[in-house]
Protein backbone atom coordinates (compact mmCIF):
# COMPACT_ATOMS: atom_id res chain seq x y z
CA UNK A 1 0.00 0.00 0.00
CA UNK A 2 2.87 2.73 1.31
CA UNK A 3 4.21 1.39 -2.27
CA UNK A 4 1.16 2.51 -3.91
CA UNK A 5 0.71 5.68 -2.44
CA UNK A 6 4.55 6.66 -3.21
CA UNK A 7 4.40 5.54 -7.03
CA UNK A 8 1.20 7.84 -7.07
CA UNK A 9 2.63 10.50 -5.28
CA UNK A 10 5.61 10.46 -7.94
CA UNK A 11 3.61 10.09 -11.33
CA UNK A 12 1.42 12.49 -9.87
CA UNK A 13 4.34 15.25 -9.59
CA UNK A 14 5.54 14.02 -12.84
CA UNK A 15 2.11 14.82 -14.43
CA UNK A 16 2.02 18.17 -12.88
CA UNK A 17 5.89 19.16 -14.23
CA UNK A 18 5.05 17.52 -17.71
CA UNK A 19 1.68 19.85 -17.82
CA UNK A 20 2.75 22.55 -15.82
CA UNK A 21 3.14 24.42 -19.00
CA UNK A 22 -0.58 24.62 -18.82
CA UNK A 23 0.69 26.87 -16.27
CA UNK A 24 -2.89 26.23 -14.11
CA UNK A 25 -4.55 28.83 -15.10
CA UNK A 26 -7.87 29.45 -14.08
CA UNK A 27 -10.30 28.50 -16.71
CA UNK A 28 -14.13 28.75 -16.25
CA UNK A 29 -14.67 25.50 -18.46
CA UNK A 30 -18.64 26.18 -18.58
CA UNK A 31 -17.77 28.13 -21.36
CA UNK A 32 -15.48 25.29 -23.19
CA UNK A 33 -17.33 22.34 -23.55
CA UNK A 34 -18.62 21.54 -19.97
CA UNK A 35 -21.77 23.38 -19.26
CA UNK A 36 -23.72 21.03 -16.97
CA UNK A 37 -22.75 20.92 -12.84
CA UNK A 38 -23.68 17.88 -12.30
CA UNK A 39 -22.12 17.93 -8.49
CA UNK A 40 -21.51 20.98 -6.41
CA UNK A 41 -19.95 20.88 -2.90
CA UNK A 42 -19.16 23.48 -0.11
CA UNK A 43 -15.45 22.85 1.32
CA UNK A 44 -14.27 24.69 4.33
CA UNK A 45 -10.66 25.52 4.22
CA UNK A 46 -8.20 22.37 5.38
CA UNK A 47 -10.80 20.57 5.09
CA UNK A 48 -11.32 16.73 3.86
CA UNK A 49 -14.00 15.74 1.47
CA UNK A 50 -15.50 13.58 -0.70
CA UNK A 51 -17.85 13.71 -3.54
CA UNK A 52 -19.77 11.53 -5.55
CA UNK A 53 -22.17 11.61 -8.83
CA UNK A 54 -23.06 8.54 -10.95
CA UNK A 55 -19.67 6.35 -11.16
CA UNK A 56 -17.58 9.71 -10.33
CA UNK A 57 -15.59 9.73 -6.79
CA UNK A 58 -13.14 12.47 -5.69
CA UNK A 59 -11.25 12.32 -2.68
CA UNK A 60 -9.85 15.35 -1.60
CA UNK A 61 -6.97 15.66 0.74
CA UNK A 62 -6.60 17.72 4.06
CA UNK A 63 -5.11 21.19 3.12
CA UNK A 64 -5.63 21.04 -0.79
CA UNK A 65 -7.66 24.54 0.05
CA UNK A 66 -6.10 26.69 1.72
CA UNK A 67 -9.81 29.20 1.63
CA UNK A 68 -13.38 28.01 1.80
CA UNK A 69 -14.30 26.97 -1.49
CA UNK A 70 -17.02 25.94 -3.81
CA UNK A 71 -15.93 22.88 -5.51
CA UNK A 72 -18.24 22.00 -8.96
CA UNK A 73 -18.04 18.93 -11.04
CA UNK A 74 -18.59 19.64 -14.58
CA UNK A 75 -19.80 17.93 -17.54
CA UNK A 76 -20.67 18.39 -21.41
CA UNK A 77 -21.90 16.18 -24.58
CA UNK A 78 -19.65 12.87 -25.01
CA UNK A 79 -20.61 13.51 -28.44
CA UNK A 80 -18.60 17.27 -28.43
CA UNK A 81 -15.54 15.43 -27.79
CA UNK A 82 -15.80 12.17 -29.63
CA UNK A 83 -15.01 14.41 -33.17
CA UNK A 84 -11.66 14.98 -30.99
CA UNK A 85 -11.32 11.61 -30.32
CA UNK A 86 -8.43 9.02 -32.32
CA UNK A 87 -10.22 6.76 -34.92
CA UNK A 88 -10.87 3.49 -32.98
CA UNK A 89 -11.68 4.86 -29.43
CA UNK A 90 -15.21 5.58 -28.28
CA UNK A 91 -15.27 9.00 -25.22
CA UNK A 92 -16.75 7.18 -22.35
CA UNK A 93 -16.37 10.16 -19.63
CA UNK A 94 -15.77 13.80 -19.76
CA UNK A 95 -15.22 16.55 -17.03
CA UNK A 96 -14.16 19.36 -15.61
CA UNK A 97 -13.81 20.94 -12.33
CA UNK A 98 -14.58 24.65 -11.37
CA UNK A 99 -13.40 25.53 -8.04
CA UNK A 100 -14.00 29.10 -6.78
CA UNK A 101 -12.31 30.82 -3.93
CA UNK A 102 -15.19 31.90 -1.58
CA UNK A 103 -12.97 34.29 0.36
CA UNK A 104 -12.02 35.96 -3.24
CA UNK A 105 -14.38 35.16 -5.69
CA UNK A 106 -11.94 33.93 -7.91
CA UNK A 107 -11.40 30.73 -9.56
CA UNK A 108 -8.68 28.30 -8.50
CA UNK A 109 -6.28 26.80 -10.94
CA UNK A 110 -3.97 24.75 -8.77
CA UNK A 111 -4.59 23.03 -5.77
CA UNK A 112 -1.82 22.84 -2.62
CA UNK A 113 -2.03 18.67 -2.90
CA UNK A 114 -3.39 16.89 -5.30
CA UNK A 115 -7.24 14.88 -5.30
CA UNK A 116 -7.84 11.82 -6.58
CA UNK A 117 -10.73 11.17 -9.29
CA UNK A 118 -11.64 7.72 -9.69
CA UNK A 119 -14.28 6.69 -12.94
CA UNK A 120 -16.16 3.70 -12.80
CA UNK A 121 -18.32 2.28 -15.37
CA UNK A 122 -18.82 -0.76 -17.31
CA UNK A 123 -17.03 0.31 -20.52
CA UNK A 124 -13.81 1.08 -18.27
CA UNK A 125 -11.36 -1.39 -18.79
CA UNK A 126 -7.60 -2.05 -19.66
CA UNK A 127 -7.23 -0.29 -22.72
CA UNK A 128 -9.45 3.21 -21.25
CA UNK A 129 -7.20 6.18 -21.90
CA UNK A 130 -7.31 9.75 -19.67
CA UNK A 131 -7.15 12.76 -21.87
CA UNK A 132 -6.34 16.30 -21.02
CA UNK A 133 -8.52 18.53 -23.00
CA UNK A 134 -7.07 21.70 -23.44
CA UNK A 135 -8.48 25.11 -24.32
CA UNK A 136 -7.51 24.85 -27.57
CA UNK A 137 -9.92 22.08 -28.50
CA UNK A 138 -7.16 19.24 -28.56
CA UNK A 139 -6.69 16.00 -26.18
CA UNK A 140 -3.67 15.36 -24.54
CA UNK A 141 -3.00 11.80 -23.37
CA UNK A 142 -2.25 11.53 -19.68
CA UNK A 143 -2.87 8.22 -19.09
CA UNK A 144 0.64 7.77 -17.03
CA UNK A 145 -0.84 8.73 -13.88
CA UNK A 146 -3.78 6.23 -15.18
CA UNK A 147 -4.50 3.38 -12.68
CA UNK A 148 -7.66 1.02 -13.74
CA UNK A 149 -8.37 -1.80 -11.45
CA UNK A 150 -11.29 -3.81 -12.81
CA UNK A 151 -14.00 -1.19 -13.76
CA UNK A 152 -12.56 1.93 -12.45
CA UNK A 153 -10.04 4.06 -13.77
CA UNK A 154 -7.95 6.58 -11.05
CA UNK A 155 -6.06 9.51 -11.72
CA UNK A 156 -4.34 12.05 -9.33
CA UNK A 157 -5.48 15.64 -9.94
CA UNK A 158 -3.41 18.75 -9.33
CA UNK A 159 -5.24 21.70 -10.55
CA UNK A 160 -7.72 22.54 -12.75
CA UNK A 161 -6.11 23.94 -16.15
CA UNK A 162 -7.93 21.57 -18.36
CA UNK A 163 -10.89 19.65 -18.69
CA UNK A 164 -10.50 15.85 -19.35
CA UNK A 165 -11.61 13.13 -21.62
CA UNK A 166 -11.52 9.16 -20.86
CA UNK A 167 -11.92 6.82 -23.69
CA UNK A 168 -11.96 3.17 -24.08
CA UNK A 169 -11.60 1.18 -27.56
CA UNK A 170 -14.47 1.45 -29.74
CA UNK A 171 -14.91 -2.47 -29.94
CA UNK A 172 -14.24 -2.73 -26.20
CA UNK A 173 -17.69 -0.51 -25.58
CA UNK A 174 -20.42 -2.73 -24.60
CA UNK A 175 -24.01 -2.20 -25.95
Amino acid sequence: MKIRFTLVTVLSLISILLFGAVAFAATDFTQNGFPKVVAEKKIEAGEAARISHSGIKITIPEGTFSHDVTFQVLEGDNSFFQTKAPAGETVVMNFAFRVIDMETNQLIGAFNKPLTFSFKDKDINSGSIYYNFKLDGTLANNNAASSIEGRTLSHPVGGAPVGWVITSPSNSIKK
